[in-house]
C-alpha cells in the first residue's frame, strides 16, 4: 500500500471495527473438548453472568478454538442460548465476502491492484481524484475513499423499516419500487444520481487514508456476482459454506425457525425486542450463523486455508490477508491495540488478528492469538445490538470485559 500512519479516534473504531461481542445470564448448554479444571469454569460462568447482568443482555453464546479444533462452547442466557443457537454477526459478513473475492485471486479471475472499473459495467472514481483508479486491494483496506454512505433504506425490508419508525424513532419511507443493487451502487457513488450525498466520498486518494466503509464491501460482492456469473449468496454457499460445513449459517431466518435469538436494543432504561429481520446487505451485514459453524470459518483462517482437510484458500493467499498493509495506531480494546488493516481483517498488536460486528439487535467477534507453538482463538455472539439506539456502556465497557475474559480463557486453555 501507499505508506500511511494514522491516529484513529476510539469512538470511530469502536462502532466500526466492534472487536467483541456476547450476552447472557444463566448457564444452557457446553461442549468442552479439551476438559478445564471445574472451578475455574465456575469463575469464568460467574464473571460473564455478572457482566451480562450489568449491561442488561439477552443472551450469549460463545465458544474457544485451539489449533484446528473447538475445544470449549457454552450459552448463557434467559433465552435458550447454545450451539444451535442462530445470531446476526453483522460485519463480520465482511471476512466472508473478504474471503469469496480471495478465492477468485486465487484462480487468477481478478488481481487486487486492477482498477475496479473493469469488473463492473458502470463507472467508480471518486469525483474529487477523478484520475485515480480504486483497486480491489483499496477497498478490502478500507482505503478507496468511499465514505459513509447512509444505506437503511438499501439494507432493512419494509416491515422493519416501518417497525423501527414506531419503536425506534425513525421517520422513514420505504422505497417503491426498491432499486436493483447495480442501481444502488451506481446511484450512489456517481454526482447527479439518485442516491448520491457529496459525503458519499472523501476527502482523499484512493489508497493514501483510512475510511471504514460498507458499501465498498457491498460493491465487493457484487464484483463477485460479476466475475462467477452468479449471486453472491449462491457463490458463498457453494465455495465456503458447503466446504467448510456451514450448515446453519445463511441470510434468512426463515431458514432457522425456532432457533433465532431474538434481537434486543436498549432505549432509554428499558430493553426494546425487536422483530427478527432479514437485510439485503449480503456482501456487508447481513449473514448470521452459529458459534460451531463461525468456529469452522475462523479455523480455516487460522490454519492456513484449510478445515478438517478442506482448503477454501492458498496458505499465501491467507498470509497476505492477515498481513498489516498500513498502520492504525492509538486504540485500546479489552487491553489490547488496535495497529493495522490487513484485507478484510483487523491486525492487532500482540499477534493478534480479528473482526468484529453489529447490527439491529446483535453484536459478534471473532478474533485469534498466534504464539511461538500455535494459535487459540475466540467467537463470541450476543443478542443486544448498538445500531438503533448507541449504547456507550456496551461497547465501550461490557463487550471489551467479556472479550477479555474469554481470550484469557482461551491462553489457559492452550496451555494445558
Amino acid at each position: 500500500m501507499r505508506g500511511l500512519e494514522r491516529n484513529l479516534n476510539k469512538k470511530v473504531i469502536i462502532g466500526i471495527i466492534i472487536t467483541a461481542a456476547i450476552a447472557t445470564t444463566g448457564i444452557i448448554t457446553a461442549v468442552i473438548i479439551l476438559q478445564p479444571q471445574p472451578q475455574e469454569n465456575v469463575v469464568i460462568d460467574s464473571r460473564i453472568t455478572r457482566l451480562m447482568s450489568q449491561g442488561n443482555i439477552p443472551s450469549l453464546s460463545a465458544g474457544i478454538v485451539v489449533n484446528d479444533t473447538l475445544v470449549w462452547s457454552n450459552g448463557y442466557g434467559d433465552q435458550p442460548a447454545g450451539l444451535d443457537t442462530v445470531y446476526m454477526i453483522g460485519s463480520i459478513t465482511k471476512m466472508f465476502t473478504a474471503t469469496t473475492i480471495m478465492q477468485l485471486y486465487d484462480n487468477g479471475s481478478l488481481d487486487l491492484d486492477t482498477d475496479i472499473n473493469n469488473y463492473i459495467p458502470f463507472s467508480v472514481r471518486n469525483p474529487n481524484f477523478p484520475s485515480t483508479p480504486i483497486t480491489i486491494r483499496d477497498i478490502l483496506t478500507h482505503s478507496s475513499g468511499i465514505g459513509k454512505v447512509d444505506k437503511p433504506l438499501w439494507d432493512f425490508e419494509a416491515d422493519f423499516i416501518n417497525w423501527a419508525n414506531n419503536n425506534i424513532g425513525w421517520n422513514l419511507t420505504a422505497w417503491d419500487p426498491r432499486p436493483t443493487l447495480v442501481e444502488f451502487l451506481n446511484g450512489s457513488l456517481n454526482p447527479a444520481d439518485p442516491y448520491y450525498k457529496s459525503e458519499n466520498w472523501k476527502l482523499f486518494a484512493p489508497g493514501t487514508d483510512w475510511q471504514y466503509s460498507n458499501l465498498g464491501f457491498l460493491l465487493l460482492s457484487y464484483i463477485v456476482e460479476q466475475i462467477a456469473n452468479q449471486s453472491y449468496v449462491e457463490y458463498l454457499q457453494e465455495n465456503v459454506l458447503y466446504p467448510l460445513d456451514m450448515t446453519s449459517t445463511g441470510f434468512n431466518y426463515t431458514d432457522f425457525i425456532g432457533r433465532n435469538a431474538i434481537p434486543y436494543e436498549q432505549a432509554d432504561t428499558q430493553l426494546v425486542e425487536g422483530p427478527l429481520f432479514n437485510t439485503y446487505s449480503y456482501g456487508d451485514g447481513a449473514l448470521r450463523t452459529t458459534v460451531p459453524d463461525l468456529a469452522k470459518f475462523i479455523i480455516a483462517h487460522m490454519n492456513h486455508g484449510t478445515y478438517n482437510n478442506s482448503q477454501i484458500l492458498q496458505p499465501q493467499t491467507v498470509d497476505l490477508m492477515q498481513t498489516s498493509r498500513f498502520s492504525l495506531s492509538g486504540y485500546e480494546l479489552g487491553g489490547y491495540t488496535y495497529s493495522g488493516q490487513g484485507l478484510g481483517w483487523g491486525i492487532f498488536t500482540d499477534n493478534i488478528i480479528g473482526h468484529g460486528g453489529g447490527t439491529p439487535g446483535y453484536l459478534a467477534n471473532m478474533a485469534f492469538k498466534t504464539v511461538s507453538n500455535g494459535k487459540y482463538g475466540i467467537v463470541v455472539m450476543l443478542n443486544k445490538g448498538s445500531s438503533l439506539v448507541h449504547d456507550s456502556y456496551l461497547l465501550d465497557t461490557i463487550f471489551p470485559s467479556i472479550i477479555e475474559i474469554f481470550f484469557d480463557e482461551a491462553a489457559r486453555l492452550f496451555s494445558l
